[in-house]
This record gives C-alpha cells, structure tokens and sequence, in this order.
C-alpha cells in the first residue's frame, strides 16, 4: 500500500468468513464509504478484487479444497498491495445490480450448466454467487495502475477460448461457468462496485 494513501485500513490477516459483530462490519462500511477510498478508486489506485463462492475443489484444476484454493489465487497476486480483505454474503437485490448489462444479457441467453432447474444461465448464476461468502479485496497500485494490473493477473473471462496458463483464470479454472475471480473493469466500476458492497456489508446476515 502507498505510504501516502492515508484511508483506512482493515485487518488483512481476517479469517475468510467474517464474523457477525457490529464493530466489525462498521469498520468495513467506514473503510468503504471513506471519501479517500473513492478519491483513490477514481485516480485509478485502487481496484476491487473478488474470489467468487466454491473454488474448490471441481472448480479448479489442481482439485484442492476451497480455502486452499482461495489462498492459492491470493498468493498468485504481485505487483499490488492488498489494502483491505474481508467477506460477505450477497443477496439477489445486489447481484442484480452489479451485473447489470451486459454481463446479465449474455448470461440471459446462455445455456445453464443444470437444464433441469434452469432456463437459462442467469437465474443459476445468481443462486451460485448468493449460495456462499465471497471474498473481497481492495487491491492499491500507485499511478492509476490499479486496474489494469490486475485484469492482467486475471487473464479472459472466457477461458475455454482464450485460456492464458500465466494468468489466474486460465491456470486455475475449470470452465467458464465458474472462472473463479471478479475484477472491476474501469476506475468508475471500483466505484459503483465498492458502494454497492458497502450496502451489502451494513445489512449482514443475522
């Protein structure tokens, strides 16, 4: 992290699924909604990374387990300080938000990966993202480079034809249904991204 970032900082050394406690997730919401964590996403410093629900062990090709398979991705990250690391559980009302668009058009006239509950891929997609913690972690690089190094890192989301062994997605992913990591796509996708995580995080799950 830049010396001279100068927002909040939240424990990096948090286990993976966070625990239901007030002070805790207000210090997400206040690390969140912190004008110089949206100042930084703006510039391009900060970006936002997302280790999706069951990465292991059918959804990566090494076959471990979901908590190894996370640290693995974590570990595959260089060149970017992690400036925050915490999970949440998403509800529909936000995975509809967040992948508004485009993501949610083409997943809408995808085949679903289980036809017998599925019409299409988007309901199915929903349910996956809803049906475990998601890993967060605001990733910082100084001089707007933020998310460009990190989409790097990521390699193409559709790995089944594009599969890049360097990258996350194409050395670890099994398809393209579950290619294991999110990353924001411009500064102003931190920014929307980060404000709906932060709503997300104020009204934890009992």
């Amino acid at each position: 992290m830049s010396e001279n970032a100068n927002y909040p900082y939240y424990d990096e050394n948090l286990e993976r699924n966070l625990v239901n406690s007030e002070s805790m997730f207000a210090g997400v919401v206040d690390l969140l909604e912190h004008p110089t964590t949206r100042e930084q996403a703006e510039l391009g410093n900060l970006t936002l990374a997302m280790v999706r629900p069951h990465v292991g062990p059918t959804a990566n090709l090494l076959g471990i387990e979901d908590y190894e398979a996370s640290q693995t991705i974590e570990e595959k990250i260089t060149g970017l300080g992690v400036a925050a690391k915490f999970s949440v559980f998403f509800d529909d009302e936000v995975i509809d938000e967040f992948y508004a668009g485009d993501p949610q058009a083409v997943m809408m006239k995808a085949e679903p990966e289980d036809s017998s509950r599925f019409d299409n891929r988007w309901p199915e997609f929903k349910e996956f993202m809803t049906s475990g913690p998601t890993t967060i972690l605001l990733l910082h690089s100084p001089n707007g480079y933020a998310v460009d190094l990190w989409r790097a890192h990521l390699g193409h989301w559709n790995i089944e034809k594009f599969r890049d062994p360097e990258t996350i997605r194409g050395a670890l992913a099994v398809n393209v249904w579950n290619n294991l990591v999110h990353g924001s796509d411009s500064p102003s996708s931190v920014v929307r991204e980060l404000r709906l995580i932060a709503r997300t995080v104020g009204s934890p799950k009992a």
